[in-house]
C-alpha cells in the first residue's frame, strides 16, 4: 500500500432463496462469500484491460469441500445460467439468477464466473452451504453483491 493510499477490498454477500412450485418462499440463506485468488488476478487484469470478460456466470453444484482462496472451480458442477446483472449505489455490484429444477437434487455449493462452465472459466467466488434440498417444479434464486472498497 502507498502511504496515504488507501486498500481497494472486495467483500460480499451470497443470498440464497429457495421457493415452492407456486413461488413461495420456503427458505432464504444468506451468507458471506470467499473471492479467490483467481478472482482478483482477473479483477486486476480487468482494470487494465488484460482481460475483457466480465464475470457474469452462476453455477451451482452439489460439492461439500470448504472455499478455499486457491478454488478454480466447484468441486461438483451440477448447473449454470447468465445472470441479470447490476450496479447498485455504494459499489455494490449485483447478479442474480433463478434455477428451476426438473428433478430432485441437493444443491451445496455456488459459483460466480466469466464464463460458462464448458469455455473453462474463470471463478471470481465461491461459497459452500447447507443443503438445499430441490424438488421438481422448485426454484432457487442466487444472488450475489460484492461491494468494492
Amino acid at each position: 500500500m502507498i502511504e496515504g493510499g488507501s486498500m481497494i477490498r472486495l467483500r460480499g454477500e451470497l443470498r440464497l432463496i429457495r421457493r415452492d412450485i407456486d413461488g413461495r418462499i420456503l427458505d432464504e440463506l444468506r451468507k458471506k462469500n470467499l473471492i479467490v485468488d483467481k478472482g482478483k488476478e482477473i479483477v486486476a487484469k480487468l482494470i487494465n484491460g488484460v482481460h475483457t470478460k466480465p464475470f457474469k456466470y452462476i453455477q451451482i453444484g452439489t460439492g461439500t469441500a470448504s472455499p478455499t482462496a486457491s478454488d478454480t472451480a466447484l468441486q461438483s458442477y451440477y448447473a449454470e445460467g447468465e445472470a441479470t446483472v447490476s450496479y447498485e449505489a455504494d459499489f455494490k455490484c449485483k447478479w442474480a439468477y433463478t434455477f428451476t429444477f426438473n428433478e430432485s437434487v441437493s444443491i451445496t455449493e455456488a459459483g460466480l464466473f466469466d464464463d460458462s462452465h464448458s469455455a473453462s472459466p474463470n471463478m471470481l467466488a465461491r461459497q459452500t452451504f447447507s443443503a438445499r434440498d430441490m424438488q421438481a417444479g422448485q426454484s432457487l434464486e442466487v444472488i450475489w453483491v460484492i461491494v468494492v472498497g
